[in-house]
């Protein structure tokens, strides 16, 4: 889980909200929905009541989800008869003053019991005992084409579940039978998700906001916790940006795997909510959404960069709280994820719209956010914050672009910056460095080092950061690397023994050969690896395809296991212990590193073979262990190799580089 949200079909939203723009701009008002909605979770049970006021419009459609009826709809207190179908009806406005369109519709929620798994947790309603969840773009109430509106939502349950939304809260009533809480739009939002379930309820303030957690049963106990973290975020984002956007923010527990962000709320699988890295890095990436994302809307039509610009702000910001070092291996882990990206999935980051497989994410969360950090390095921290603030207070509850942001930076520096914007944003790929010389002479009391530094034909603008350890101590320099090619004597006061080339991955660029160690994605990235399933007994079988299923973002390309010799391109072996063993003297692959022991129940490394390409061994002793780890195993991606003990990861990283040809001593 990264923390972000999914905005999985959110994408909807960017598409339809043209119908908003394309109404008669003299006329036109944003729809205002009064619904009036009672569940039921446990049996998934909905009746919706919808009083929609609409304004300047010829004609309204409205449709709800297939398990869905609507069984009575008026237009200014006249029933549509003949006319209306059960979940579809277009109406026609008679003028473009006030109208009211009243709507009753009922259905009942796809139910689940036990535990979700599907890739696809989160796009889909979901009822039952544990919890009820009603995202937006699942149509649960009378649905327009408009990508944002104003509502008031009243919803009843019965006494035994808690319900929220997204929206302020306004007020909330306890009975003995039932419970009635009203929420809310302080602005224009997109349409209301709901959620509920048999949630223990905690809360404080923090100056004007209230932040709750709805928390199951079991994990009620991390709720303070909680609280007082979240407290913490905002006042950090405040401090950065602007006063936090909305007067409420919720953490729910979710019954499902996933972890969604909303406009003030937060969705997380109830499973992991004890876990320290949830409180101590998703959580601060999903408070930070409620600026980035849903205090300014994204314009998904000349791409996303909310989801780069909250990693950058939230995950990368609190790495450099614990040391330098620990940001720098960050954007390290960012750019071995692009080494291992096929040309083919690279794209423009203006072309990153969501989250929807692993390539997208190596280009809309890491270089995006690697692209923000470059900015920061370019004008500097002062004027970058400045920036940022300017940016918000610009876009607040409005729709914006790169060309948005683009505009805030320029304003604040008063500099011309289209050429970074173009060159990192509208551009697929990335430089690669050459260090073609270094040289060192001596001029009377002082030394010259002369490097040249090159980049392929289709050239970059970079301030390439160099350091030079001398006698006397470390020297930092700045590079303008311009064309192909470039010349720079460096004056020392004392003799240089090292040069290092952006040591701390200041820029994006492509890593050479020794700084790009193999990881996971190389496999399982690459459209053309193929996948042996060693295993003998059926069930180890059906749970490897299972894994394969989830690692992949196709379907996997399995390969006999009696081929006498391995495939040309990359491949992903599952097996036990014995069988991987076997098949590694077989292929003459890659000798098992010494850090995979027999330790804990099952193991994932990955390996360069001969020739370059990778291979994955995917190792479990026994169907229980390779069960254990089809959840958390397609989360270390990034990884090298990952040791489970049942599902917990007791030791994971990445193999060291070897150098690198950026790094020269000198003589």
């Amino acid at each position: 889980m990264t923390g972000t949200r999914w905005i999985i079909l959110v994408v909807l939203f960017g598409l339809v909200s043209a119908s908003l723009d394309c109404q008669p701009a003299h006329a036109v008002e944003p729809l205002h929905h009064d619904i009036q909605l009672s569940l039921d979770p446990a049996k998934g049970s909905i009746t919706v009541k919808d009083r929609i006021a609409v304004v300047g419009r010829r004609n309204v459609t409205l449709s709800v989800a297939p398990w869905m009826r609507m069984s009575d709809i008026r237009l200014d207190g006249t029933a549509i008869g003949d006319e209306a179908s059960s979940t579809s009806v277009s109406l026609a406005i008679p003028s473009l003053g006030k109208h009211q369109i009243d709507v009753v519709a009922e259905g009942v929620i796809p139910k689940t019991d036990g535990e979700v798994v599907s890739n696809t947790a989160g796009s889909d309603p979901v009822a039952g005992g544990d919890g009820l969840y009603l995202p937006s773009w699942t149509r649960w109430f009378p649905n327009t084409s408009d990508a944002v509106l104003s509502y008031r939502l009243t919803i009843e349950t019965p006494a035994a579940h808690r319900a929220v939304a997204t929206g302020e809260l306004q007020s909330e009533q306890l009975g003995a039978t039932a419970n009635t809480t009203t929420f809310t739009s302080q602005t224009l939002l997109e349409p209301p998700s709901v959620f509920a379930g048999p949630y223990v309820v905690t809360e404080r303030r923090s100056g004007k906001v209230r932040i709750r957690t709805y928390f199951h049963r079991a994990a009620a106990g991390f709720a303070e916790s909680y609280l007082e973290t979240a407290e913490r975020y905002i006042s950090w984002f405040e401090q950065q940006i602007g006063a936090y956007p909305f007067t409420d923010f919720h953490i729910v527990s979710a019954p499902l795997p996933v972890g969604l962000g909303f406009p003030n709320l937060t969705y997380i699988d109830r499973r992991i909510i004890r876990l320290p890295f949830m409180r101590g890095r998703s959580l601060a990436h999903e408070v930070l959404h409620n600026w980035w994302g849903n205090g300014v809307r994204i314009d998904y039509e000349t791409g996303n960069w909310s989801e780069g610009l909250t990693t950058y702000m939230a995950d990368h910001a609190l790495a450099e709280q614990r040391g330098a070092s620990k940001a720098a291996e960050m954007r390290l882990g960012w750019l071995r994820d692009f080494a291992a990206l096929p040309k083919e999935k690279d794209v423009a980051v203006t072309r990153f719209v969501a989250k929807r497989h692993d390539a997208a994410q190596v280009v809309g969360y890491g270089k995006v956010a690697f692209i923000f950090h470059m900015l920061r390095h370019e004008v500097g921290a002062e004027r970058f914050d400045a920036a940022m603030k300017r940016f918000w207070s610009g876009n607040k509850f409005a729709k914006a672009s790169w060309s948005d942001i683009r505009k805030a930076f320029e304003t604040t520096t008063q500099s011309d910056l289209g050429w970074f914007f173009r060159q990192w944003t509208e551009r697929a790929g990335a430089p690669r460095l050459t260090l073609e010389e270094a040289r060192v002479s001596r001029q009377g009391k002082q030394y010259v080092l002369q490097i040249s530094l090159a980049q392929a034909a289709s050239a970059y603008r970079l301030k390439v950061p160099v350091d030079v350890t001398t006698e006397a101590g470390l020297r930092r320099f700045h590079v303008l690397l311009e064309g192909e090619r470039v010349i720079e004597r460096l004056q020392l006061d004392a003799k240089p023994i090292k040069l290092r080339i952006d040591p701390d991955h200041t820029l994006f660029r492509r890593l050479l050969p020794g700084e790009a160690p193999p990881i996971l994605r190389d496999v399982l990235l690459d459209s053309g690896a193929k996948t042996f399933v060693l295993q003998d007994e059926p069930l180890s079988q059906e749970l490897a395809r299972e894994l394969a299923g989830r690692l992949f973002s196709a379907a996997p390309d399995y390969l006999s296991t009696e081929l006498d010799q391995p495939p040309d391109g990359p491949f992903l072996v599952f097996g036990s212990r014995d069988q991987i063993s076997r098949l590694i003297i077989r292929f003459d692959l890659p000798a098992r590193p010494a850090k995979i022991t027999s330790q804990g129940t099952g193991r994932a490394w990955v390996a360069r073979r001969k020739g370059g390409k990778a291979v994955l061994f995917v190792e479990a002793d026994g169907p229980e262990a390779l069960r254990a780890m089809i959840r958390p195993l397609p989360h270390y991606r990034s990884k090298s190799y990952i040791l489970f003990n049942g599902r917990r990861a007791v030791d994971q990283g990445v193999w060291p580089a070897a150098g690198g040809p950026l790094a020269k001593a000198l003589d």
